[in-house]
């Protein structure tokens, strides 16, 4: 009985066979130097392929995070008068609404831990003030979310509000605030303008009502439309 014919010696003597191999970047044997296209060096092709560029979006996002690092300057300021507890964060910067929700997974994980440590590490240096309010606080308070940036272009009150979000998340894991719950936090009020350099500010304050500073006649107005 004659032998059984090699199929695989047979394709790899087959020149139009392994041509089209080659524009497919693949090769029998696992030669790549086999299936690369005539006349062309692995040098030449990687010097082909232009390098990725990076996005305005991964500048920005990269810019805030590492001015957020930066914690020095940061202060914790409790007023018994008022019973009111003030964080100030020099150099802190924020991003804007639309670019948070463009963020990957990661990158916001990644943004909420520097706000967490951040935040830490102002309890450890303001721990009177921190231990003060601790004992003193009444909830459920109202947020100031005040953002001063020297840039040329002002987030809208939207955009301070949701970009503050990751840093109210910190306070609480901090200890600061029991939860975000609205038993907690009645409302926040972000505000931002212009100035020299970017800081971000917030303080908390007891609100006299659950609805904080929303009028009563809302309140009064949305419950008689409640079916």
């Amino acid at each position: 009985m004659a032998p059984k014919q090699n199929h695989r010696l047979a394709f790899g003597n087959d020149p139009k066979f392994l041509e089209r191999l080659a524009k497919q970047g693949l090769s029998i044997g696992g030669d790549q130097s086999a299936a690369q296209p005539r006349g062309i060096s692995v040098a030449g092709l990687e010097q082909q392929v232009p390098e990725k560029k990076v996005s305005s979006a991964s500048r920005r996002l990269a810019k805030v995070k590492e001015a957020n690092k930066e914690s020095r300057n940061d202060r914790l300021i409790y007023d018994a008068a008022t019973n009111t507890l003030a964080a100030v964060f020099p150099g802190a910067m924020l991003l804007g609404l639309n670019m948070m929700l463009r963020m990957h997974d990661a990158e916001a994980t990644g943004l909420k831990k520097t706000w967490t440590k951040r935040i830490e590490a102002l309890m450890y240096e303001g721990k009177q003030a921190y231990d003060e309010w601790r004992v003193a606080a009444v909830f459920p308070v109202i947020i100031d979310e005040v953002y001063l940036t020297g840039e040329s272009g002002l987030l809208d009150n939207e955009s301070v509000c949701a970009s503050c979000k990751p840093i109210i998340d910190a306070f609480v894991t901090n200890g600061f605030l029991p939860d975000d719950s609205p038993t907690y936090v009645a409302h926040p009020i972000p505000y931002t303008e212009r100035a020299k350099s970017p800081t971000v500010i917030i303080r908390f304050r007891s609100a006299t009502r659950p609805w904080g500073l929303i009028d009563d006649v809302t309140i009064q107005l949305a419950r008689e439309m409640t079916p």
